[in-house]
């Protein structure tokens, strides 16, 4: 019990206890699962929070006109800029997506390159990207990337692979891919939608990981081969698959207040986080009033089994949040006020307690 326990100073905190249960039969209200979130003011709001690495007490963020920002989560302050901005080999413009793992980060820019760094942020390598691209946050190994993002066709010779193992030497084995019928503009609504702030991908204890198809809230688990070995559908009862057929592709300046209209319109299911060697937790978005979601916590063993769905997370609120890759056991949400570039930004930490081991 209370094994899940994030401890950073000076923040503002609230309580908040399990909504529907399922599993789990408490004698009274104090044995209920329970979770704190505690909030720290970004002091510079990010230009668009994308992807979020949290290691310790220190916020990466790749932060696009920004750079790649180290932030200290005690005060919101910024500690440094990590990454040279520019176009020679081994420097980033626009840094978009960044993952870290296996003793390396692997950030994705502007350039369409994935460009590798050892922990210290010291170049190691930069392998072309066009042919493939993240949508959500990289899953870094020490031989490979998960990438839940999309792939050009030709690379698996049939749909357009949504879901793929790339290689270091830029070689990629796809896993799961749109339907080779599926017309360009359906693709690309899916695309639109599966990005950073709904779905992906996160690591399990065993060396094995888990992928959340936001579209389905469908839940895959693979082993450290990656061969799928479990599937399964979340049930929190306020999910709704996304309605493709109101949302109109738009090109010109309205493009991102049209699309954000629609996909704050709907449910977003997050990128998964795994909390022990057999639970794992995940964000879900549900609309709040226009261009605003709040979030609820659903909890599951790898087996699909539901311990808790629709524990409310007082305060974590906004027009676009995305989950951190923090690491076994922690919880931490990083958002924005609005979906427009720029707006306040807030990291949440999440402590959960009351679940037996």
């Amino acid at each position: 019990m209370g094994r899940f326990v994030t401890v950073v100073a000076g923040l503002t905190g609230a309580i908040c206890l399990a909504g529907h249960v399922r599993g789990l039969e408490p004698a009274d209200p104090g044995s209920s699962i329970r979770c704190q979130v505690r909030s720290v003011a970004i002091e510079k709001p990010a230009y668009m929070v994308v992807d979020a690495v949290v290691r310790g007490n220190r916020l990466l963020l790749p932060d696009y006109t920004n750079g790649l920002r180290e932030i200290d989560l005690g005060s919101g302050s910024d500690l440094r800029s990590v990454l040279p901005m520019g176009s020679k080999r081994g420097q980033v413009t626009g840094p978009q997506h960044l993952g870290c793992g296996g003793g390396r980060c692997v950030v994705l820019g502007d350039r369409y390159q994935w460009i590798y760094y050892d922990e210290a942020f010291e170049f190691i390598d930069e392998v072309s990207g066009m042919t493939t691209g993240a949508g959500a946050q990289p899953l870094v190994f020490a031989d490979r990337m998960v990438v839940a993002g999309t792939a050009s066709p030709g690379i698996s010779g049939g749909g357009v692979p949504f879901l793929f193992v790339q290689y270091d030497d830029g070689s990629v084995v796809p896993l799961q891919e749109y339907p080779s019928g599926m017309a360009i503009p359906e693709i690309a609504k899916r695309i639109h939608f599966s990005g950073p702030t709904a779905g992906g991908v996160d690591r399990l204890a065993d060396g094995g990981w888990i992928y959340v198809d936001p579209r389905s809230y469908g839940v895959f688990v693979f082993d450290a081969r990656d061969r799928l070995v479990r599937a399964w559908r979340g049930t929190n009862p306020r999910f709704r698959p996304p309605n493709f057929t109101a949302y109109e592709l738009v090109h010109d300046v309205s493009g991102r207040e049209s699309f954000s209209r629609w996909s704050l319109a709907q449910t977003q299911v997050k990128r998964p986080v795994t909390l022990g060697d057999n639970l794992v937790g995940i964000v879900v978005g549900i609309p709040d009033g226009e261009f605003n979601q709040r979030h609820e916590l659903d909890l599951y063993r790898l087996d699909g089994t539901p311990l808790a769905t629709g524990i409310d997370l007082p305060g974590i609120a906004g027009g676009r949040i995305v989950v951190a890759d923090a690491g076994e056991g922690r919880l931490v949400v990083v958002g924005q006020a609005s979906w427009e570039p720029g707006s306040a930004t807030t990291a949440w930490m999440v402590d959960v307690s009351g679940l037996e081991n």
